[in-house]
């Protein structure tokens, strides 16, 4: 690629930036093709441009020029740059230095002068129940934080799509929608998943077993670990209430040392069956099959016991590898 000038400010996120002496900015594909040009040779206070930055995504853009600094965004639905906004420091001098903070919340500026200063940048800020505060940083990432304690989660689409919609459940289990993929993390462990999903905008989550999120979708089960980005496992059932699924994830040291932790669920074929299934290797474990209608079923902590109760009021205890 060619510039029209000497490029003071280079800096490689969504696109290629370029931009110095002459007033323009460049964004260039990877491939040497001018994307898009913003031109400022007219206005006699822009002067050269000096230092460029992209956030972590690559989605935003700080350039630096004399007693000012541009911050442009990438709108992947037009495609095209957007000019957010030119901040403006009178006697500020040229910007020498601009950095931003992983998360992508913050810029660091520095100036000829010798000042160095930190700036807020999101795209929007708004308040969730009185509780959360959402960050919009760019349309593919967000910071959640939790105002009574500072909690704080960055919920990130890996994949660059725009976050459409974000819901908290239970105060710690976070559940978000882009077009084409479902992101589910926990507030305390701080894990995040994001996983392909065409839904039908009827899903119904339960958080009720700890370390996994259980989605409902039109008569499926799909199980999620906070961390791991795809779904370990498939069901189908139509008992979908809490005390008709148990489902147990143990990473015991002792386990740990002996092989493979335990992943494992227990949930109803149909109202007098039970299915055991391994979700390690999607197989089925165990059935059982009882005379009367279940009405409740859980499994103990190391998930080699099954308990379950019927309409006759009787508990039944199974050894499952039995």
């Amino acid at each position: 690629m060619k510039h029209s000038s000497i490029p003071y400010a280079l800096a490689w996120g969504s696109h290629i930036l370029a931009a110095g002496n002459d007033g323009k900015i460049a964004f260039y594909e990877p491939s040497g093709d001018c994307f898009q040009r913003f031109d400022y040779s007219k206005d006699d206070k822009v002067k050269e441009f000096t230092c460029a930055a992209f956030n972590s995504t690559g989605e935003t853009a700080v350039i630096g020029n004399f007693n000012r600094f541009y911050v442009y965004n990438f709108n992947s639905k037009r495609p095209q740059w957007d000019e957010i906004c030119c901040k403006q420091i009178e006697n500020y001098y040229s910007v020498t230095a601009c950095a931003w903070k992983s998360d992508g919340s913050r810029i660091g500026i520095g100036s000829l002068c010798g000042s160095v200063d930190v700036f807020d940048v999101c795209l929007k800020k708004s308040r969730y129940k009185g509780k959360f505060e959402f960050t919009y940083v760019s349309l593919s990432q967000v910071i959640v934080k939790k105002i009574e304690t500072g909690q704080r989660l960055v919920l990130k689409s890996a994949q660059g799509h725009e976050i459409s919609k974000i819901n908290i459940y239970q105060d710690r289990y976070l559940v978000a929608t882009t077009h084409s993929t479902l992101l589910l993390g926990d507030l305390e462990s701080c894990k995040l998943s994001e996983l392909p999903w065409r839904g039908s905008g009827n899903e119904k989550f339960d958080f009720s077993n700890p370390n996994i999120c259980m989605v409902f979708n039109a008569g499926e089960l799909s199980i999620v670990e906070y961390g791991i980005n795809e779904v370990i496992g498939t069901c189908r059932t139509e008992n979908m209430g809490p005390n008709m699924i148990s489902a147990r994830l143990n990473y015991s040291e002792q386990e740990l040392r002996g092989g493979q932790p335990t992943k494992i669920i227990a949930y109803l074929l149909d109202s007098l069956t039970i299915c055991i299934q391994d979700l390690r290797f999607n197989q089925i474990q165990a059935t059982v099959n009882h005379d009367s209608k279940i009405d409740y079923l859980e499994l103990n902590p190391g998930g080699n016991k099954l308990l379950f109760r019927d309409k006759r009021r009787q508990l039944h205890l199974y050894n499952i590898k039995e």
